[in-house]
């Protein structure tokens, strides 16, 4: 009798006792169900001088227990600043063998981390208090070392204790900070754009366009995008205007909504396309029509405007020193049907503007080329004719890679239900390709609660039953009271422009080392090493070997 009560009183002691783990920040953790056995209370990771450093702790205690934080650096204590609480969202399906999701041609995907439905850890929150009680069977923190307490090379060791009100678990974080220093954003190489939605921003917080208010939190969103490495931004489309035949650019508004991004270090800024398909989105018509007048190019004077508005745009970023800082969209994705109009309106634009460069996400090639000073294709796109635009490299174009609703199945993607090195390894691709740089259509473009639904119907009317964009497609980031919060995949995604910084580095003073180091991970968008020790391994190697 006394054995059974001894175990009974055991059992119910390890029932309420904390289980706490650090956890790579690149690992999908969960709110239901994780693989435990491969955490530890102990862990260590390298970075260059100039990032912060962070690790996840995951801890399991029954639902309703209260939880305190501490984390101490080399015996100091570093407040509640540096943590923040993970919260999780849901994956309603799993995207799609090809793109999409599953179910747009019923085929299902290998590729993913879990079947869906699930819950994941994603959105990252400040914690402005140490004690919070628990509201599932997991809890994540991320706790996040700023990069002011840790500038020095060196080895800084985190104590971590989790206190609930029976028991006290602690963890070790180790960082090892290694000589290498990351640019500032203004001085990066890797382009990195993601499409903001002002409409969205201001629908989230009750923002009146141009109110101060607005401004100061379009603020807090330049901060968080180039905390991300993000260092290009679409300028608003309603500040170039057409009314009573005449164009007009509201100077001052253009150039404060630009200068709250330069402060940041932003390098780029989009200019909206001048040209569509038209109010129907006619793909099949060969002739393209001014964005602002409506007007076709050749039969209803197009021509006339656009030599006025590029004239316009051409004389404000003379004016304001943005020559080469202005990125001109001219249509959206053209195609070989309306590729001669959209060769001629090149023409023209660069016959008034012969300084400004074109950018556009397209996937046609050979009836556009020599229009296009910065291609961006899809990964799939690129990989599947990189001669192409290696000729294209040949002739002085650029070319950057973007992903969006497609492609899906083992192709690199930032959807929810896909590994977080796949984010990181967009800046070793770029490395190895030798591309430019990353374009994804969601920073926040959402079509519904993003903390309660994460795949959406495709918002074409022309769209089908089972026409989804695939989890997370439209966001990267997330809206609260106070301003945006970053996410995993966010965060993931900064790691690997950061690592392509780095690889850049190493590639001027020792080019077959970077090559060898960058295909122990990648070797294609579809070929790469998913474990995560042998990428901090690589990390750590890459560290080094810049001093």
């Amino acid at each position: 009798m006394r054995s059974i009560t001894l175990l009974l009183t055991f059992l119910f002691i390890q029932n309420l006792s904390a289980q706490v783990w650090l956890v790579d920040p690149l690992e999908a953790i969960y709110p239901d169900s994780n693989w435990v056995a491969s955490y530890g209370k102990k862990w260590e990771a390298d970075f260059p001088k100039g990032t912060m450093a962070d690790v996840h702790v995951l801890i399991k205690v029954p639902t309703g227990e209260k939880i305190t934080l501490e984390a101490s650096l080399n015996g100091k204590d570093l407040g509640t600043e540096v943590w923040s609480q993970l919260i999780d969202v849901p994956v309603e399906q799993n995207t799609g063998l090809d793109s999409r999701t599953e179910q747009y041609q019923n085929r299902r995907n290998p590729y993913v981390i879990r079947r869906a439905p699930f819950r994941i850890f994603e959105v990252i929150k400040s914690l402005d208090q140490k004690t919070l009680q628990t509201t599932s069977v997991y809890t994540a923190f991320r706790l996040s070392v700023p990069s002011t307490l840790i500038n020095t090379p060196g080895v800084f060791n985190v104590n971590i204790t989790v206190n609930t009100q029976h028991f006290t678990e602690q963890g070790e974080f180790k960082i090892n900070v290694h000589a290498a220093e990351l640019p500032g954003l203004s001085e990066s190489q890797f382009f990195y754009t993601n499409w903001f939605g002002l409409s969205r921003m201001e629908e989230q917080h009750e923002l009146e366009r141009w109110s101060e208010p607005w401004y100061n939190m379009l603020e807090k969103y330049a901060q968080l995008m180039a905390h991300g490495r993000q260092n290009c931004i679409i300028v608003p489309r309603e500040l170039i205007t057409f009314e009573d035949d005449q164009f007009r650019m509201e100077g001052e508004k253009m150039l404060r909504f630009i200068d709250v991004f330069r402060k940041y270090g932003f390098q780029y800024f989009e200019s909206p396309h001048l040209m569509n398909r038209g109010e129907n989105d006619d793909w099949g018509d060969p002739e393209l029509k001014v964005a602002l007048t409506k007007r076709r190019y050749y039969q209803e004077q197009g021509k006339d405007d656009i030599e006025k508005l590029v004239t316009l745009i051409k004389d404000f970023t003379i004016e304001n020193n943005l020559t080469n800082n202005w990125l001109q969209h001219i249509s959206d994705e053209p195609t070989a049907v309306n590729a001669k109009c959209y060769r001629d309106v090149v023409k023209q634009v660069k016959t008034i503007y012969p300084e400004v460069k074109i950018m556009e996400a397209t996937n046609d090639r050979d009836s556009i080329a020599g229009a296009i000073d910065i291609w961006c294709p899809i990964i799939n796109d690129f990989q599947e004719n990189e001669s192409f635009f290696r000729e294209r490299e040949q002739q002085g174009e650029k070319v950057l890679v973007y992903t969006c609703l497609v492609p899906g199945g083992k192709w690199l993607n930032r959807t929810l239900d896909m590994e977080k090195l796949r984010q990181v390894y967009f800046g070793w691709g770029s490395a190895f390709y030798n591309t430019g740089g990353y374009l994804h259509w969601g920073l926040n473009q959402y079509f519904a609660d993003p903390f309660e639904q994460s795949v959406v119907k495709h918002p074409s009317p022309a769209a089908g039953p089972n026409n989804f964009l695939p989890a997370g497609d439209t966001h990267i980031i997330y809206p609260d009271e106070s301003g945006p919060l970053s996410s995993v995949r966010f965060e993931a995604h900064r790691i690997g422009c950061e690592d392509y910084e780095l690889l850049q580095r190493l590639k001027t003073n020792n080019p077959k080392l970077q090559q060898k180091l960058i295909r122990k991970l990648f070797r294609s968008y579809t070929d790469y090493n998913l474990n995560l020790k042998d990428y901090r391994k690589t990390r750590r190697k890459l560290l080094k070997a810049l001093g």
